[in-house]
């Protein structure tokens, strides 16, 4: 990125701001020998919730530059450019902007739905080796990249891979909530575009949608008012943060 902070960074910090007598599993999952078994990246609250740190990395933003140029060369529409740009903007020039938008939601998902995999398999090693009854696992993805768009879309295919239309298409059955963070100042101000969307499962006992709504209240507010992004994150005339049960 050109910012030396990453929306990852801010995240870390400011879990380290709210919960300051935090652990981080990662210093006491040793097995013998060298090794050591997967573990999330923070517990809060004495373990009572654990949490998974992930990236929609910058390095995406060429792989979703590359994407865009071959969407809109099948359209008959080629095009170039350089420097930072409104994805929204390109694909509106597009003769099939509906079907662009489509291929690129689905390509931009795909690629997040890896880490949301790499997520689940370390929460899934950990549970064996450090059990804990009722324990919240949260998966929280920073969006990384500098493309200016709206995630009006994110919302929908999360709660779609958490089984909210289906319980058969449910490809993310351990976590118990999924927080999605992108920069206020690469988000669109638009309708359904909250740059903090938090997805719970609505089939969790009532204390611990509590905990996860009461986590994701306490860091989209500690991370509005990280410096940067304050006058960004303050100025959305729709809204910028929605949590919503799945």
């Amino acid at each position: 990125m050109t910012n030396l902070t990453s929306v990852d960074d801010v995240v870390r910090m400011s879990i380290e701001d709210l919960f300051p007598d935090q652990s981080i599993p990662d210093q006491h999952n040793h097995l013998g020998n060298g090794k050591q078994h997967k573990a999330p990246d923070h517990l809060i609250l004495n373990g009572e919730i654990a949490i998974e740190r992930k990236s929609r990395n910058v390095v995406d933003q060429s792989q979703f530059y590359e994407k865009l140029q071959e969407i809109a060369a099948q359209q008959g529409t080629p095009f170039w450019a350089a420097g930072r740009m409104n994805l929204k903007a390109v694909i509106r020039q597009l003769p099939d902007p509906e079907g662009a938008t489509k291929m690129m939601t689905d390509f931009m998902m795909n690629q997040v739905m890896k880490s949301v995999r790499k997520a689940e398999k370390k929460f899934e090693e950990y549970e064996k080796f450090v059990p804990k009854d009722g324990q919240l696992r949260v998966l929280i993805i920073s969006d990384n990249t500098e493309i200016k768009e709206g995630t009006a879309s994110v919302e929908y295919f999360f709660g779609r891979k958490m089984g909210a239309l289906s319980s058969t298409d449910d490809r993310a059955q351990i976590l118990d909530a999924i927080f999605y963070i992108k920069d206020p100042r690469y988000t669109l101000d638009e309708r359904d575009s909250y740059w903090f969307k938090a997805l719970v499962r609505e089939r969790l006992p009532a204390d611990r949608v509590q905990k996860a709504n009461g986590l994701a209240a306490a860091l989209h507010h500690r991370i509005a008012h990280y410096e940067p992004y304050f006058q960004a994150a303050s100025a959305f005339t729709h809204s910028s943060f929605r949590i919503c049960l799945v």
